[in-house]
């Protein structure tokens, strides 16, 4: 089956006094029908400037942006106008922001904000988008949905609010949902119910959804397939059980050490040496060899390409590792 999403290629560039900010390098990604994916890195890798480019959100100028493919649905998006950008998003392509302070206008009642998309996008009626959107509320477990419906943004907890975002998102049960670091402002309780949610909510409406985020205990939870993202490229690859189990890129493996685990008492909190480079002063070869205990002469001099591992696994490195160590 054709994925509901093929990205090609996509390069993202922010001219500035400091030099090019290549923020996206040559990015392929794919979401299948009602997959989840997730795309993993740290701050600062280009995991939003990729997931906002999906969306046509990146504006330009300030950014010079080049893709050779947006297929979306069975068609390629890459050189839609603003008009028809607007007809996708919020009934096709929705996204959910992690800021749901910002993301919502504070001078208009959650309940306005929701009626909106049934209305602009489903021509209801005033009374029954207001219907609608206090049924959404009741779905994402908003509790008394009809009195929230008047509330404003502030009257609201910072988890109240970002249900209110799914409402949202899914108010038209489009096809794939962008989240964007949805949990990061939230404590641990109220993200873990956010998160079941979200994941309920995309596997009922029969949803695809593209998770942006740097927690990787997120991924475990809720992610079919996970791309692994550093310094702009894609380093990894590869069906979530398989990459818990045996990650073959070292950025990988050294995310995955410095999660501390409750159940391995003895087991000591291990971080990456260094820094992610400057996206305006990169290093010759692999960007990751500066961090890298198995970096060789090779790593320092070339890039190395993205290459089929196995099934369904794809790495970028010269000496992928393996279950029991380097290869």
């Amino acid at each position: 089956m054709e994925p509901i999403l093929k990205l090609r290629n996509l390069k993202v560039v922010f001219p500035t006094n400091f030099g090019l900010i290549r923020a996206v390098e040559s990015v392929d990604l794919d979401i299948g029908d009602r997959e989840c994916v997730a795309l993993v890195g740290e701050s600062g890798c280009g995991k939003s400037v990729t997931s906002q480019s999906v969306m046509r959100l990146i504006e330009s100028p300030p950014a010079v942006t080049r893709v050779d493919a947006i297929e979306f649905a069975g068609r390629d998006i890459k050189d839609y106008g603003p008009k028809q950008m607007q007809e996708i998003r919020g009934k096709e392509m929705s996204m959910i922001f992690q800021d749901a302070m910002t993301s919502l206008n504070p001078v208009m009642t959650v309940g306005n904000q929701i009626d909106e998309m049934y209305r602009r996008h489903q021509g209801d009626s005033k009374k029954a988008a207001r219907q609608k959107t206090v049924r959404a509320l009741e779905l994402i477990g908003l509790p008394e949905p009809t009195a929230r419906a008047n509330s404003f943004p502030h009257e609201l907890s910072g988890g109240m609010r970002q249900r209110v975002l799914l409402a949202m998102a899914f108010a038209c049960m489009p096809k794939l949902i962008i989240a964007d670091e949805p949990t990061t402002a939230l404590d641990v309780t109220i993200q873990a119910q956010v998160l079941k949610t979200l994941r309920g909510m995309q596997r009922g409406c029969g949803t695809s959804l593209l998770l942006v985020t740097h927690d990787l205990s997120v991924v475990a939870s809720i992610a079919d397939t996970v791309y692994v993202m550093y310094s702009g490229k894609i380093v990894e690859k590869a069906p979530v059980k398989d990459l818990f189990t045996a990650p073959q890129h070292p950025y990988t493996v050294g995310l995955m050490a410095a999660v501390p685990r409750l159940t391995d008492e003895k087991r000591k909190f291990t971080q990456i040496p260094g820094a992610v480079p400057h996206p305006a002063r990169k290093p010759s070869g692999c960007y990751f060899h500066p961090r890298c205990d198995y970096a060789t002469a090779e790593c320092k001099k070339e890039m190395p390409p993205l290459v089929k591992s196995g099934a369904d696994r794809e790495v970028r490195c010269f000496h992928p590792l393996t279950a029991g160590g380097r290869q």
